[in-house]
């Protein structure tokens, strides 16, 4: 997170970046405390379907460079997200819930990932704001809607 601000500079106001810095801080030891439902173990980091490609074998993971070993709930959430702030239908998301066996927002931890993931997801889109004015009005919107609190903003991909 801490690159993508840097790489943000002048674009971004000071106030934002700070913003997030201290919201990253903050859920950073919120998540320390947590109390996993699963087993920790491996995680992709960015569990998106466009990071899931189904080949004549099965499926193939790529965009690999935030796998780690974590809380697996992580690689829930960005699925959780993908329904609340991108559009997946609901639908699409029941879906994946029930044949998951469980839904992650059901959890208590939930919204300290989500409150991280939605940080970082705000300084990786800042990263694009120089010389970008669709970048910075995004990055503009999803500050907005965390300040506000607002968890029914659509967010889009950028």
């Amino acid at each position: 997170m801490e690159r993508w601000l840097r790489l943000a500079g002048d674009a971004v106001a000071p106030e934002d970046a700070a913003f997030l810095r201290e919201r990253r801080d903050g859920f950073a030891a919120a998540a320390a405390a947590l109390t996993p439902r699963l087993t920790p173990g491996p995680i992709h980091g960015d569990a998106l379907p466009r990071n899931v490609h189904i080949g004549p074998d099965g499926p193939v993971l790529v965009d690999m460079e935030t796998f780690s070993a974590d809380l697996r709930e992580h690689d829930l959430v960005v699925m959780a997200l993908s329904h609340d702030r991108y559009g997946l239908t609901d639908e699409a998301y029941t879906s994946f819930t029930e044949t998951y066996g469980w839904d992650v927002r059901a959890w208590e931890g939930c919204s300290v990932l989500r409150g991280a993931r939605e940080t970082a997801s705000c300084a990786w889109v800042a990263q694009h704001a120089p010389g970008n004015p669709r970048a910075l009005a995004e990055f503009a919107r999803r500050v907005a809607s965390l300040r506000d609190g607002d968890e029914s903003v659509r967010w889009y991909p950028f």
